[in-house]
């Protein structure tokens, strides 16, 4: 009975929060300083008109709106800038709805207003419609179907069937976990036949370089990478690891240039989810849990096991810390490299996954890309005008123009200033409706409540 009833008042909380902020006519954002993320500028006192879920204009100072329907919001000494991107997002299947919701909300909650879904499911495809129609309050979703792998698809005939039944399924592109040679290669014929993009993990069977060659969507986590670094036969007898950290003492660094080179030239975009490799391996658990009070908002048992997961995998007597510092170092080294050869980079940090808290994790992700050397107007493309462009939606969405759609954060202070600032959110803007930094605490703190131990 109070199963149920905690159900039903957290959709019921959902739906009042999903239409907060809706109103009838434009929403309009007096006296705010407009980050477009078009070149590195500010615009100081605009006045920006929404509605119809677009940028309708952007004017100087105080300008008066006269339809008295309007919604107006005081920027004065803020700052507006797109919303970002998450592109390595989860989102949870199954039957628990209200898990689920509150994963969406944490998102929306950090100003993304955009996630790709990497571990899709049929229940998916629904919820990327009830987000688009504002019944479930989130980011836009962009998902993949169940994962291209060993399993689900053991020969070339299950590899091209899949690549099939997805873009008929409806699924936005394919994500591929693992699988053998052959059938990959045969995935990827019948993809391009039907006209669906492949990204994600690299099977060993595959390798960087014929990931290049058939040009993946996006390789997420740099996987693969490691082994196009080194001598393949100095490492023969060397067992990698998670990601192939025990190659890293190996790794010839004059190849970090030439494989960022190749990627830039095969077009193939990255997205490294830095956060996940320094969680695992090296950052310390105790200190996480104490620093993090985003944790309050996730399931005990969830934390727990990510806890346990990577406990075990440093007991491991194969784990060598030494290596494992020094592979998150060639990991900078190669981001930096992919920077600045042009290969495209992407905002994503994986999550929910090992201390990812969704949405919050993202901030630690851009600090590790700015360690890599991407200054924090770099960073911030690499989450807003970046997968715009590899949406092919450059036209349509990450830049605050006129026109664009209307997915944005309003924040306290300027980001290009310091990436800590993107923390400091006045409210978001999602498909044109205002969700106010009240809307947000209240949300959180109900969802940290029904978490409390």
């Amino acid at each position: 009975m109070f199963r149920y009833l905690f159900v039903f008042l957290t959709i019921f909380l959902g739906l009042v929060f999903s239409v907060h902020g809706r109103s009838d006519g434009p929403l309009v954002i007096r006296n705010v300083n407009v980050v477009p993320m078009d070149e590195e500028r500010v615009i100081p006192d605009r006045t920006v008109v929404i509605e119809g879920g677009k940028i309708v204009s952007i004017v100087d100072g105080d300008a008066g709106v006269t339809d008295d329907q309007a919604q107006v919001i005081d920027g004065s000494g803020k700052y507006l800038m797109p919303g970002l991107a998450e592109m390595h997002a989860h989102v949870p299947g199954g039957q628990d709805e209200a898990y689920r919701n509150d994963v969406l909300f944490l998102y929306l909650a950090n100003g993304i207003t955009l996630i790709r879904g990497m571990a899709g499911a049929p229940v998916h495809l629904e919820v990327r419609e009830q987000l688009a129609s504002g019944e479930v309050l989130g980011p836009r979703l962009i998902t993949a179907g169940p994962s291209f792998n060993g399993r689900s698809a053991p020969t070339p005939e299950r590899g091209a069937a899949l690549a099939r039944e997805q873009k008929e399924a409806g699924y936005d592109f394919i994500k591929v976990a693992s699988g053998s040679r052959e059938a990959f290669d045969a995935m990827v014929d019948a993809a391009r036949e039907v006209g669906i993009t492949f990204s994600g993990h690299v099977p060993g069977a595959v390798g960087v370089p014929r990931a290049l060659e058939a040009r993946y969507a996006s390789i997420d986590h740099l996987d693969a990478y490691m082994p196009t670094l080194v001598d393949p036969d100095e490492t023969a007898d060397i067992q990698g690891g998670f990601f192939g950290f025990r190659l890293a003492p190996y790794v010839e660094k004059e190849r970090i240039r030439e494989i960022a080179r190749r990627t830039r030239e095969a077009g193939v975009w990255n997205v490294p989810t830095e956060t996940l490799m320094h969680a695992v391996l090296i950052w310390d658990l105790d200190t996480i849990r104490d620093e993090r009070p985003e944790f309050r908002y996730m399931p005990p048992q969830i934390v727990d096991n990510w806890v346990d997961n990577v406990r075990g995998r440093r007991a491991d007597p194969l784990y060598d810390r030494e290596a494992a510092e020094l592979f998150v170092q060639v990991r900078l080294d190669l981001i930096r490299a992919l920077h600045e050869e042009g290969a495209g980079l992407l905002l994503g940090s994986d999550a929910p996954q090992f201390f990812n808290v969704p949405g919050f994790s993202i901030h630690p992700e851009m600090d590790l890309m700015a360690e890599a050397g991407l200054s924090p107007f770099e960073v911030l493309r690499t989450g807003t005008v970046n997968p715009a462009i590899f949406f092919d939606e450059e036209e349509t969405s990450g830049k605050v123009i006129e026109g664009m759609r209307a997915d944005l954060m309003l924040l306290e202070a300027n980001p290009m200033d310091d990436l800590a600032h993107v923390r400091e959110i006045a409210g978001v803007v999602h498909s044109g409706n205002w969700l106010s930094r009240d809307a947000i605490d209240r949300r959180l703190e109900s969802i940290a409540e029904r978490h409390a131990r």
